[in-house]
């Protein structure tokens, strides 16, 4: 495996891959949301860095040091990820296996190398890294990733050169499930990309789980319901069922999106070719046939109110309060 394999993040890796080849000593932050892959570029980088022969691609693949570092084998490579038994990682096995370490000689390659995940480590253990951070020995390189550099003690950050991993875009992301899931159905491949935040982890779990479509189908019949549907309805049954929902506020709100497109379309176009809810054209259809009342301009002020919400999560305002606002505008406009 070299950076080639690895999807997306180009400019990344070409990056990871020429500090490699320099081999010089530091300390790199890994950023980006959880899910974006900081773990696979970090192993990565750090078998680059161990490789006898490493090139513009990053590691060979083929000599020893590469083989030792895909058997685990190496004791060039320290690896401090998720504990087992407890929250955070302790104070004290930083101190003996990381720190004390470093100050040992590489014994294969010529770089010794600490891949660190930061999202599991607490302010004791993050100082007791300082002083290392600050003046890695020679042929010392530290790898940490972080999910949220804000827990990131800022003594930390100043010590590190922060790499923040890129937005991957919709091709690199149906690349990366169809790698994974290459039987998966086309729409269900692109609704795991539609509905991931551009998260390939995500994707990856809409994709195997297959939550996305269920999500998808709730929200479409609570949208065809919508007209026929009383006030009560919309602050019971209709938040209800978004609120059921809450950890993935933002497939619910691109599902909703999603519906009124097709309506639209189906509007605008009766025979249009595709719409976003292939699998329930009829329905959807039907849905258009039953309503003539609904306009496009109806549809885009319940667009209006989408958005609203989702701008509302982003500044953490009151969930209830945002959802039961979307929910009423989009039955003001649709209901007949």
């Amino acid at each position: 495996m070299a950076f080639s394999s690895i999807i997306g993040e180009k400019q990344i890796k070409l990056r990871l891959a020429a500090e490699a080849q320099r081999r010089g000593s530091g300390a790199y932050m890994l950023s980006g949301p959880e899910g974006t892959g900081k773990r696979m570029l970090a192993e990565e980088f750090a078998k680059a860095l161990m490789c006898s022969d490493a090139g513009p691609d990053g590691a060979c693949g083929v000599c020893a040091n590469c083989k030792y570092f895909d058997n685990f084998t190496t004791p060039d490579v320290t690896r401090v990820y998720e504990p087992s038994e407890t929250k955070n990682v302790k104070v004290d096995f930083i101190k003996d296996r990381v720190v004390a370490e470093s100050f040992m000689k590489p014994q294969f390659a010529r770089t010794k190398t600490f891949i660190i995940d930061f999202d599991y480590l607490g302010e004791e253990s993050q100082n007791a890294l300082l002083k290392s951070l600050e003046e890695p020995k020679k042929d010392v390189v530290f790898i940490l990733t972080s999910s949220n550099t804000d827990n990131v003690l800022d003594t930390v950050m100043s010590r590190v050169t922060e790499i923040k991993l890129d937005p991957y875009s919709e091709d690199e992301l149906e690349q990366i499930v169809r790698k994974n899931f290459p039987d998966l159905e086309d729409e269900k491949v692109r609704s795991a990309v539609y509905n991931s935040g551009r998260i390939p982890g995500k994707a990856l779990e809409l994709a195997g789980e297959d939550s996305g479509v269920s999500i998808r189908h709730e929200v479409n019949t609570m949208m065809m319901a919508m007209p026929k549907s009383s006030y009560i309805d919309v602050l019971e049954d209709f938040y209800e069922t978004v609120s059921g929902f809450k950890d993935d506020s933002r497939i619910v709100a691109s599902s909703i999106l999603m519906f009124l497109d097709d309506v639209a379309r189906l509007i605008s176009y009766p025979d249009c070719r595709k719409i976003n809810n292939e699998n329930e054209r009829e329905a959807i259809e039907n849905f258009v046939a039953a309503n003539k009342h609904i306009t496009t301009i109806k549809l885009g002020r319940c667009s209006e109110a989408v958005l609203k919400f989702l701008k509302a999560l982003e500044v953490n305002s009151n969930f209830d309060a945002a959802a039961s606002a979307m929910l009423l505008r989009i039955h003001k406009e649709l209901k007949k």
